[in-house]
């Protein structure tokens, strides 16, 4: 296989998705999909501005609607065919402007779901320092002082990699925030993260955040103040994250949040309690279940997300097949 092909599914997918288009029958048949389950909230999380723009046109002619209208009308049993709303995690300060921007041209309501511990200091999450740790860290054996860490083959790196999102998808910080330290102290120490190109990525400031907020097509909801996932906190502690962010944000926009967006997103993350307490505080929880709204908990809306690789063909494949 040729260096950075993509994977057989994908291409699969890629090749379907063109079939449909050159065909023409992907429009009717997206008719008929929205007529049976309704809308959709589609997923973005770190994509450039000319991406993000092309993905969202490729679903004309649906049109986007702000996601507290699109939450209203599914609520409220009232048809939410032809319309989307568009969603993105996480806060991170480069995405946020370049979506914004393109929103703000093209009068697109967005939201963006924030954890406001990452807004408030401006240290990275878990998730981005494991990216950025396995990117520079060299193909050895790394001595810490918990123990000797083998990252010497890529087999050994994934293996890594698939322990540490399992912990942060399923445990709470404590399981896994020791080691993501001590193995961040040491590349420190190593020089690994020496450079400008070398560090997690930024979130939105305060300020900036304040600015957009004033433009009625943007808007800030909840995703918790930690991005611990929920399934892992006791009672107490998830309401203080869902009550504690949603007050954050009513602080920065002069708005509370009324959108709770749960960290990591799937079923193993969120577990069966959680819902219940997101529909005491929030009109709505949205996940990475895919799917469309059909008659789902508003508690549990399933998301279609869109990602850098995808085509325009892709984009409107997987609103049509979700």
């Amino acid at each position: 296989m040729t260096s950075g092909a993509p994977p057989r599914g994908l291409r699969t997918r890629a090749l379907v998705a063109r079939a449909l288009s050159i065909t023409r029958v992907d429009r009717p048949l997206r008719a008929i999909a929205e007529r049976l389950a309704g809308g959709c909230v589609l997923a973005f999380h770190d994509l450039d501005a000319d991406r993000f723009r092309i993905l969202v046109e490729a679903l004309a002619p649906s049109v986007p609607v702000p996601l507290d209208e699109l939450v209203a009308r599914h609520k409220a049993k009232r048809s939410t065919a032809g319309l989307f709303a568009i969603t993105v995690d996480d806060g991170v300060g480069d995405t946020v402007r370049a979506l914004s921007d393109v929103a703000l041209r093209m009068r697109w309501p967005i939201t963006f779901f924030l954890p406001t511990a990452y807004i408030d200091t401006g240290d990275a999450m878990a998730f981005q320092w494991l990216d950025l740790l396995l990117a520079v860290a060299p193909h050895a054996i790394v001595p810490l002082s918990s123990g000797p860490l083998d990252l010497s083959t890529d087999a050994l790196r994934a293996r890594f990699d698939a322990r540490i999102r399992h912990l942060a998808y399923t445990q709470p910080m404590r399981e896994y925030q020791p080691l993501l330290g001590e193995l961040r102290e040491y590349a420190a120490a190593a020089g690994w993260l020496a450079g400008q190109s070398r560090t997690p990525p930024s979130p939105i400031g305060v300020g900036e955040l304040i600015a957009l907020g004033r433009h009625p097509e943007i808007t800030f909801e909840s995703h918790g103040v930690t991005h611990t996932a929920v399934c892992a906190l006791s009672p107490a502690e998830l309401d203080e994250e869902l009550g504690s962010s949603r007050a954050r944000i009513a602080e920065w926009t002069g708005r509370a949040a009324r959108h709770f967006c749960y960290p990591f997103g799937g079923p193993e993350s969120i577990g069966t309690q959680a819902p219940l307490a997101v529909a005491r505080q929030y009109e709505s929880g949205v996940t990475m279940s895919r799917g469309r709204l059909g008659g789902r908990d508003p508690a549990l809306l399933p998301r279609i997300p869109l990602y850098p690789r995808d085509t325009a063909d892709v984009a409107r494949l997987k609103v049509l097949t979700r």
